[in-house]
């Protein structure tokens, strides 16, 4: 009996553009934004207390966090997206506080276990700024040259735009539960995408968030 040669299965590239990043862009919000509460993220240690060196003139202020349910520091800086500052709300400790409230907030343990005066837990905005037009910034994201076509050169997706769209996402609060970031990186990567870049979820999006900010100093 003649031996029948396996089927050869045929993958073609969608091309993927600007476009298509707004709508799902749009249908993440749809179905993981509340406008209660914020998402957070665990500074680093190591880069935190470097962090501490490098802006010694950085302005903590004492103020109360309900999250925390106590009295903690806080400093603002602005991440850069796609030339547009957001706000984002560092917290760090003033004391030992053993309640479950306080010690979950920084992530420590059981009376508070791992306790450290440099812990930053990065706090991101629980309103969305309805002033920021986001299909203008998504699409101003791609453009290499200000003489690019209309759909040439301009739909330029790469490593750089993919992780300032995900930053956007969480940082401007169009979002509030990481499965929207970790199903953003999914459909990146189906579409032939490298998001294998080394940030994920709250305790690892310290590269993403530091990677171009600027902070206020005294």
């Amino acid at each position: 009996m003649e031996e029948v040669a396996p089927a050869i299965t045929t993958t073609t590239t969608t091309t993927t553009t600007y476009t298509d990043v707004i709508t799902k862009f749009k249908d993440l919000k749809r179905k993981y934004y509340t406008d209660r509460g914020c998402m957070i993220s665990t500074v680093d240690d190591d880069f935190a207390k470097e962090f501490l060196k490098k802006h010694p003139k950085l302005v903590w202020k004492e103020t109360y966090n309900p999250y925390a349910e106590a009295y903690v520091l806080m400093a603002k800086i602005n991440v850069i997206i796609f030339e547009q500052p957001f706000a984002v709300y560092l917290y760090r400790p003033i004391k030992q506080i053993h309640r479950y409230e306080y010690e979950d907030f920084f992530g420590f343990g059981g009376h508070c276990e791992g306790f450290s005066f440099d812990r930053i837990i990065a706090t991101y905005q629980e309103r969305i700024d309805e002033d920021i037009d986001i299909e203008y910034l998504l699409m101003m994201g791609t453009l290499v040259s200000s003489d690019a076509g209309e759909c040439g050169e301009c739909c330029v997706i790469d490593e750089k735009y993919i992780k300032n769209v995900l930053k956007m996402m969480v940082l401007g609060g169009y979002v509030k539960y990481w499965a929207a970031f970790n199903e953003f990186k999914e459909w990146f990567k189906e579409r032939g995408f490298n998001v294998d870049f080394d940030i994920s979820t709250r305790q690892t999006m310290t590269p993403l968030v530091f990677e171009d900010y600027e902070v206020i100093e005294s």
